[in-house]
């Protein structure tokens, strides 16, 4: 008789700790989910939004600059702005090498990236051709590629980096709306499980207390 007794209440404790651990367990998964979703938000998409900053930082020094370079005639005062374009070009050059090592996201991140890069590539040789008028006393030549080519290719680059950096920010949004819809179904997974191992618990017990009653009936 004491056998059953201890039998059953050892039934009753095994559901009661195998629903708190499975409980414990939901509740881990769900948090842990939760973190690698914040933390991929935190180190990749807000420092690829660094990087597109710093871009574009660098590319409105860039454009500053030319035009200062295309202002002056006396070489020497061209030259401290041509040395701040090569460095910004240089700058832009390995934040995009690096972003594509390290923070493309996905096939939409990486076809904007290759855009960047190509309207890059295009700004650059209308850029040296008017540095090359300016440098060479041809203001009118310079500034006919200016308005031909350099104006052109700068806006369609700068368009091309704030088209990127929007991508990045809508994604920003998309990934905390999924951790936010994934949360809260998983806070109502957990809420389900748990009461459904108290009702388990709660049948257990009422039946080892009947079973025990019935048993001390019979005495």
């Amino acid at each position: 008789m004491s056998f059953g007794i201890l039998q059953r209440f050892h039934a009753v404790v095994g559901g009661a700790i195998l629903a708190v651990v499975v409980t414990g367990l939901i509740g881990f998964f769900s948090s842990q989910w939760m973190s690698e979703e914040i933390e991929f938000t935190d180190e990749n998409i807000f420092r690829s939004l660094a990087v597109l900053s710093s871009i574009e930082r660098d590319f409105l020094l860039i454009r500053v600059n030319a035009l200062y370079h295309l202002t002056y005639e006396d070489p020497l005062k061209q030259a401290p702005h041509e040395n701040t374009i090569r460095h910004n070009i240089a700058q832009i050059q390995l934040h995009l090498q690096n972003y594509q090592t390290e923070l493309v996201v996905n096939r939409k991140d990486g076809e904007l990236l290759q855009r960047d890069r190509e309207l890059l590539d295009e700004y650059l040789i209308a850029l040296e051709k008017a540095l090359a008028a300016s440098k060479a006393g041809k203001r009118i030549e310079a500034l006919a590629i200016v308005e031909s080519e350099w104006k052109p290719a700068g806006e369609r680059l700068t368009a091309a980096f704030s088209d990127h950096a929007q991508y990045k920010e809508r994604l920003v949004d998309q990934v905390m709306q999924q951790s936010m819809h994934s949360g809260r179904r998983n806070s109502w997974i957990l809420l389900g499980f748990t009461a459904f191992a108290v009702l388990l618990v709660l049948a257990v017990a009422y039946l080892f207390q009947r079973s025990l009653q019935n048993t001390q009936g019979k005495q």
